[in-house]
């Protein structure tokens, strides 16, 4: 059976706590029954954009987003089917994430994924001849397990997984470690590194660890795609010690309940007033509620945007009591009206 290395160190001990404690604020805090469609589906655009970015598809997530809402965008054919099919994808697992992850799970995903991408004879079938990692100078740094061992290899994983050892680990560790070790396997003539962080989303969901299905740890590791990619080296590097990829997850999984903390707290102060607010608006509001006011030059810098630009995001939330405004011309000042 598969036996992962790692150790619990002070740092990933903290990481843990942290995420553990923001998990806890987003499942108690009073999520409106007309946000989480909304978030629902911004994290699963945001999942199909980062994850297939990883791999070079050029679409942006304004681009995704379209797609996701059925609309045709006149990109490249492949790079449209991408996306889709990474959407699909996320679909099938909010609708399967209860159920313990099989060999059959993973046909299905990878049958999802790579439609209309491969030929029909390679699609949900283990890979028949060795694959390679190659860096971005096309140099072979990592061989994959071969064909022959493949198939074993990944049902040693799934017998891990499905463990009662897995069961008593935090499930942030067990993603990190399924993430790690399924890519490394590569079991597949294409489409591991999609389908690795599709089954490491359907390990949180499965675990409940992302119980309302409204964050992406893919935008995560998107943003910095090069550290992403040596993270995973490293661990191979120090003979499969997954101790420093596994705090590189936990680091991941803080930064990005951060983010739906904060989303949060934006859309609880628009919740006193009748406003659906865009983006823009949510990171006005998310300004001023820390620094409670803040003069007009400052909104333009934080939010790069003209002065003409700041007059259409904010009027609207002036208009409905959120914000205040103080002053005249170059001496105006917005202020934040909640408590």
């Amino acid at each position: 059976m598969f036996k992962p290395v790692y150790r619990i160190t002070p740092y990933l001990l903290n990481l843990i706590d942290e995420a553990s404690a923001l998990k806890t604020w987003v499942e108690l805090a009073p999520l409106h029954v007309a946000w989480l469609p909304r978030m629902q589906k911004e994290a699963k655009s945001k999942l199909a954009h980062f994850s297939t970015s990883i791999e070079g598809n050029p679409l942006n997530l304004h681009q995704v987003k379209a797609i996701a809402r059925g609309e045709t965008i006149g990109a490249e054919k492949q790079a449209e089917l991408e996306v889709a099919n990474y959407l699909k994808a996320m679909h099938w697992i909010e609708q399967h994430g209860q159920k313990a992850i099989s060999e059959g799970t993973i046909f299905e995903l990878h049958r999802t994924i790579t439609r209309g991408l491969l030929a029909p004879e390679k699609v949900a079938t283990y890979k028949a001849k060795q694959n390679y990692v190659l860096d971005n100078n096309k140099i072979k740094v990592y061989t994959p397990t071969s064909p022959k061992e493949t198939p074993q290899a990944v049902r040693d994983l799934l017998a891990w997984s499905n463990s009662v050892e897995a069961a008593q680990l935090h499930s942030v560790l067990v993603c990190a470690i399924f993430h790690h070790r399924f890519v490394s396997i590569h079991p597949f003539s294409d489409g591991n590194g999609r389908l690795a962080r599709a089954l490491g989303t359907l390990v949180l969901y499965q675990k409940e660890f992302d119980l309302h299905h409204i964050f992406s740890l893919d935008e995560f590791f998107a943003g910095d795609r090069q550290r992403y990619y040596q993270k995973l080296q490293q661990a191979r590097d120090l003979d499969n010690d997954l101790t420093y990829w596994i705090e590189y997850v936990a680091e991941g999984v803080v930064a990005t309940l951060r983010k739906v903390k904060k989303r949060i707290e934006d859309l609880q102060v628009s919740t006193l007033h009748p406003l659906t607010l865009s983006p823009r608006q949510e990171d006005a509001l998310r300004l001023l509620r820390n620094a409670h006011s803040l003069h007009v030059t400052e909104l333009i810098e934080e939010l790069k945007v003209s002065r003409a630009r700041i007059n259409q995001i904010i009027g609207p939330l002036v208009e409905s009591g959120l914000v205040t405004k103080e002053g005249r011309s170059r001496a105006t000042r917005y202020r934040l009206n909640i408590n």
